[in-house]
């Protein structure tokens, strides 16, 4: 079996060595294997495997086959031939880049750079850097310039403290727990309650949010129910919905809450989050399982005495009700109806709230503006709208059957009404409009309002906050103010409105 096993081996090396062997093959026919040795215009020179060194004349040479070993080989052989010259090895680099390789190049280069430390190519090629006159690589610098930095650091009396460089004062301060306000060093809890931060439940929380906190309590062991409280830094919500329902509601809010900034551009002294006489603004939105123990304890509580009658009839015969009053909004519903309901009403009440509330000695404007701009909002913030009337269709008069038909619309929905209502010549005159109460708004009332705000918006958005900012007085007339700012009267903003909707929804150039 051995050997067996060395006649196996002898033949593979035998083979492994004619695969790489030059052939010489003469005139009659006659073929040596080998390596070439010499070969001018005289001769061929080849040291054959088997049978030693021949030499052939050229005249009787047929062929010469040089066959070179693969490339690893020859990259072996020629870094073996050029160690310790950083010359050749710069050379066999070059090559060795040129042939494909990859991985071998930066071992040749290491080659290189030690034979020659100060090989500028050798040291680019590298990624190499002089730093202050010397060679370094990216660890190499990073280590330097750390070692630069903690020396400047500890010159300057600095000390090392959970991988920042502090003062040894502060490092003693932060070891106690203090944390620095301004130039002083005070403890966690005095940093929480100079920034009106209270104490609930173990966590420090914002001044409002403590104030949400405590109403939801109150609230929740008031009405026996376990209420979700969310807060933002606008409003808070308190509902017995489902916590992910009343966080696409606070987002709606918030959504077009930044939408209204954005029109109205109030001064930051104007906003209802920055007077502290308005910081108790609960914005309360309670899904009713029925007209029963929380909308009791909300008539108890929040001054239900003081709404409209009309409102409080409407409580007992559709059990829905919304309240308003200054900063306050609380909203308790109860509709045959989706999710999206709840964050419809809720995102449309929180736009008219806006409208009267972001000056402080504001007054309710007419409907059409209020509802307008409260479903230009909506649309901003939500991208949909629900609308409704009490009776059996769209627009009918109201039957007093408790009947409530809802219509999910989107812009592009409203849009293709007052096309049709447009070329009809049925679209209620904005004079009329402005003399309307809201309860008696059917659906084209609606739809027309919010219209009418987003032309004006896209017209002159400057102009539109001037309107509103004109029109918040005792006593506004808001012909008069249109006619002073569009430079229109009802009339006037009526043709610019239907021009504006037979346009495509867009203003004349």
């Amino acid at each position: 079996m051995a050997r067996s096993g060395l006649v196996v081996l002898l033949a593979t090396c035998l083979l492994a060595g004619a695969a790489a062997a030059d052939v010489v093959v003469t005139r009659d026919g006659t073929t040596y294997e080998g390596k070439v040795l010499v070969q001018d215009d005289e001769k061929v020179v080849i040291e054959t495997t088997f049978d030693g060194t021949r030499t052939v004349p050229k005249e009787d040479v047929k062929s010469v086959d040089t066959r070179k070993p693969p490339l690893r080989e020859q990259l072996a052989f020629r870094t073996k031939q050029a160690a310790g010259d950083a010359k050749a090895l710069w050379g066999v680099w070059q090559w060795a880049k040129k042939a494909g390789f990859d991985e071998e190049l930066r071992p040749i280069l290491e080659q290189v750079v030690a034979a020659d430390p100060q090989h500028r190519k050798a040291r680019e090629a590298l990624g190499h850097e002089k730093v202050d006159g010397q060679w370094m690589s990216p660890e190499e610098k990073a280590r330097h310039e750390e070692a630069a930095k903690e020396e400047e650091y500890r010159a300057r009396g600095l000390v090392p403290y959970e991988g920042e460089w502090v003062t040894p004062q502060e490092k003693e301060a932060r070891e106690k727990g203090l944390r620095k306000d301004g130039g002083d060093w005070i403890t966690e809890d005095e940093w929480h309650r100079r920034r009106g931060e209270r104490q609930v439940d173990g966590a420090w929380i914002r001044f409002g949010e403590a104030e949400g906190k405590a109403f939801a309590d109150f609230a929740s062991k008031g009405s026996r129910l376990p209420l979700v409280y969310r807060w933002s830094p606008w409003f808070d919500f308190l509902g017995d919905v489902p916590e992910p329902l009343l966080g696409t509601i606070a987002e709606g809010c918030e959504k077009a809450y930044a939408a209204a900034r954005g029109y109205l551009k109030p001064q930051d002294d104007d906003l209802p989050e920055n007077d502290p006489a308005q910081r108790t603004r609960v914005f309360v939105h309670v899904k009713l399982p029925a007209y029963t123990r929380l909308a009791t304890w909300f008539a108890g509580h929040v001054k239900a005495d003081e709404l409209v009658k009309g409102w409080v009839s409407a409580v007992q015969r559709q059990h829905a009700w919304w309240w308003v009053q200054d900063v306050n909004a609380i909203g308790c519903y109860q509709f045959p109806s989706t999710d999206k309901t709840f964050v419809s009403n809720t995102v449309h009440q929180v736009g008219k709230l806006l409208l009267t509330i972001y000056k402080r000695d504001y007054r309710f404007p007419s409907a059409w503006l209020q509802e307008g701009f409260a479903y230009v909002l909506e649309m901003d913030a939500i991208g949909y709208s629900l609308t409704f009337t009490l009776g059996r269709g769209v627009g009918s008069q109201a039957t007093g059957d408790d009947t409530d038909v809802p219509i999910w619309q989107d812009s592009a929905r409203w849009r293709e009404a007052l096309k049709a209502e447009v070329l009809a010549g049925t679209d209620p005159p904005l004079k009329r409009l402005a003399r309307m109460d809201l309860s008696q708004f059917r659906y084209v009332e609606l739809v027309k309002s919010w219209s009418v705000v987003e032309c004006l918006i896209r017209w002159d958005a400057a102009k539109f906050k001037q309107l509103v900012d004109t029109i918040k007085g005792d006593d506004p007339d808001e012909e008069k103010a249109l006619k002073a700012i569009y430079g229109v009267d009802y009339r006037g903003l009526d043709d610019r409105w239907r021009a504006y909707v037979q346009a495509g929804f867009q203003h004349a150039k």
